[in-house]
């Protein structure tokens, strides 16, 4: 990589949180260092013991992964990275593996030696995770050469201000000033998993994590409204369930459905949302599942829809949305075809001589005419579900219907089912979606139609739930513990008065109907702008200009305004040369970065690291 010139002092780098993203700079830094040794001072600061970030140890077994153990990894391999990966280390289902970790019959409850054996797909606890990276940062601090001296602080890192001979100054709480040459900031989730510090109404939940302590307000028996239906309502409606004392059981060994056996302790719960539609389930991974590469949404359609465009920025509705919805219905026909040949590889190596001989446009046509009309036709564009409906029973029924539908394609799962192909375009694709957002990215509007109304809809698709918590869903309409709320977009009224309750006044029911629940929890959340955290590192940076933020546009997108190599833009459009801001914060600037990387293919959160690392020490050393 570099080597220090003799007549330079070594670089001092710090990291600013040493959650999964920290890590990440952390095991880059290291790789390099030992396929070819230089040196340099590292200062790491974080008050939580590193490597987990916000997966916590304590949580409970059935607060999940929303990603299969074999996708989950704290070391780099060649096809993650463009850098050395001298780092190298079991991936979290090998982990498991090797300390004989086993699941339960529940689905979820892991112990030592207990229960049947780990399998790849299997989606297990957050708590494991947090066993993992604490070992995994272990692993690669042992793994440091000497050339590398770190400097751990148990603390947080209150201001990064200008400091002398072109360094930057990090505070800390006790009056230390650490001088660096460069400063990653990598802080993550750094606001929503903190308790609540006031509470304007007691009976609101407002921030539901960290579970399940932010829900013991709700008694046993009252009614308690959930708002949302994605990842975090799932996780409240399994704390309030799973987490006191309930079970679902298999109906029978012939069916896939189950039955909810409560365990005394539950509220009734309310669920809702706006859109009156459910999140699609997570689909099984078929064995030997094929990734085929992608036939209209490619990079160089989207550099030459660049050069035609004032700046090279994107309008995302004209040139982006058209290839993204034909992708997905090659995707569909293209398993259709291989479901008829009994041959997958066979379909997708035909389509692809077929698109480059006379080009993905007249291959669809074709599809078209042989396969018939593509089902999922504007699903990028449905913002609400279709009603009005007489009255909350006959919307339970169709939600139900819906809910039932796709947990069956789930259960066929990718490299079977053409509905979920289709829909992991969006998942399979997203480098190129990211390609998107980059710089020169996208104009002002199409980056708030892409924040907002396209990114929402990709949740609600494919980072949906784990299938079995979409069949618990149903046994628990079934069992009457859950019911749904008075159809979509429901207007929602604090109590007021002499009114002790909350109400839920429906909107989109022919005939009108009203929902009184005692406590409501906000599951629709959102990490707040840091414009908007006063007080916080980010908050800080931002109120004196070091970073601007995207809110500024005054768009969906509010995160820090970085280059595509991580250095902050000030509100006057200066770079902060040394000064670099990496994961969640960013979204805005880039796309999706709220993972952990996976093993066997390109990883945007270590490709980051490695880039920010690259520009970092390419200005502070130099080549031999």
């Amino acid at each position: 990589m570099v080597t220090s010139a003799p007549t330079q002092r070594p670089p001092v780098l710090a990291v600013i949180g040493m959650g999964p993203r920290g890590l990440g700079v952390l095991e880059r830094l290291v790789s390099h260092c030992t396929e070819r040794p230089f040196p340099v001072t590292v200062h790491l600061i974080d008050p939580q013991p590193p490597g987990p970030g916000f997966h916590l140890a304590d949580q409970p077994d059935h607060l999940l992964l929303n990603t299969v153990c074999s996708q989950v990894t704290a070391f780099a391999d060649p096809r993650m990275v463009d850098g050395p990966t001298a780092t190298t280390g079991p991936g979290l289902y090998e982990w498991c593996r090797s300390r004989d970790l086993r699941l339960a019959a529940d689905g979820y409850t892991v112990r030592e030696g207990r229960g049947r054996e780990i399998e790849p797909n299997d989606y297990l606890p957050r708590r494991l995770l947090h066993t993992y990276l604490t070992w995994a940062t272990d692993r690669i601090r042992a793994a440091a050469p000497a050339c590398v001296r770190l400097v751990w602080h148990r603390s947080t890192a209150l201001d990064i201000r200008p400091g002398a001979a072109g360094r930057e100054s990090v505070l800390l709480p006790d009056g230390t000033a650490i001088d660096a040459d460069a400063v990653f900031v990598t802080v993550g989730h750094h606001s929503l998993y903190h308790p609540e510090r006031t509470m304007a109404e007691p009976r609101l939940v407002s921030r539901p994590y960290p579970l399940p302590d932010v829900l013991d307000g709700i008694a046993p028996g009252e009614r308690v409204a959930v708002l949302g239906m994605g990842l975090t309502a799932m996780d409240v409606i399994a704390s309030l369930t799973l987490g006191r004392g309930g079970r679902h059981e298999r109906i029978s060994t012939a069916s896939s459905g189950l039955r909810y056996i409560p365990g005394g302790r539950e509220p009734l719960i309310v669920l809702t949302n706006r859109t009156g539609l459910p999140s699609r389930s997570r689909p099984h991974l078929n064995p030997g599942r094929l990734r085929f590469v992608p036939l209209a949404l490619t990079e160089a359609a989207l550099d030459a829809r660049r050069a035609a465009r004032p700046g090279g920025r994107l309008d995302f509705a004209e040139d982006v949305l058209p290839l993204i919805e034909a992708e997905m219905e090659l995707a569909y026909y293209r398993t259709v075809a291989g479901g008829q040949l009994d041959d997958f590889a066979a379909a997708g190596a035909e389509f692809a001589r077929r698109a480059e001989r006379s080009g993905w446009r007249a291959l669809l046509k074709e599809c078209r005419e042989r396969y018939g009309p593509y089902p999922l036709l504007g699903v990028l564009g449905v913002r609400a579900a279709e009603g009005p409906w007489a009255d909350t029973q006959e919307y339970a029924r169709w939600f139900a219907g819906q809910v039932a539908d796709d947990l069956g394609e789930a259960r066929t799962g990718l490299g079977r089912s053409p509905l979920k192909e289709s829909l992991e375009v969006l998942r399979d694709h997203r480098d190129v979606l990211r390609a998107v957002v980059d710089p020169p990215g996208l104009d002002d509007a199409s980056l708030d139609l892409f924040f907002g109304t396209f990114t929402a809809t990709v949740n609600r698709l494919v980072i949906g739930p784990q299938l079995d918590r979409s069949a618990e869903l149903l046994s628990l309409l079934d069992a009457g513990v859950l019911r749904l709320g008075p159809g979509p977009r429901p207007k929602v009224l604090a109590p007021s008065g002499n009114a002790a309750s909350w109400r839920l006044e429906s909107t989109c029911l022919e005939r009108p109907e009203t929902v009184e629940v005692d406590h409501v929890v906000a599951a629709h959340i959102a990490e707040p702008p840091a414009d908007q955290l006063p007080g916080s590192l980010l908050g800080t940076l931002v109120a004196a200009g070091r970073v601007a933020t995207l809110a500024q546009r005054g768009g969906s997108a509010t995160g820090l305004h970085v280059t595509r190599d991580g250095r902050g833009i000030d509100p006057a459009g200066g770079v902060q040369p040394r000064l670099y801001f990496l994961g969640p914060h960013t979204e805005g600037s880039s796309y999706y970065n709220h993972y952990v990387p996976s093993p066997g293919a390109p990883s945007r959160a270590l490709r980051d690291a490695e880039l920010a690392l690259r520009t970092a020490l390419d200005q502070l050393t130099a080549r031999p």
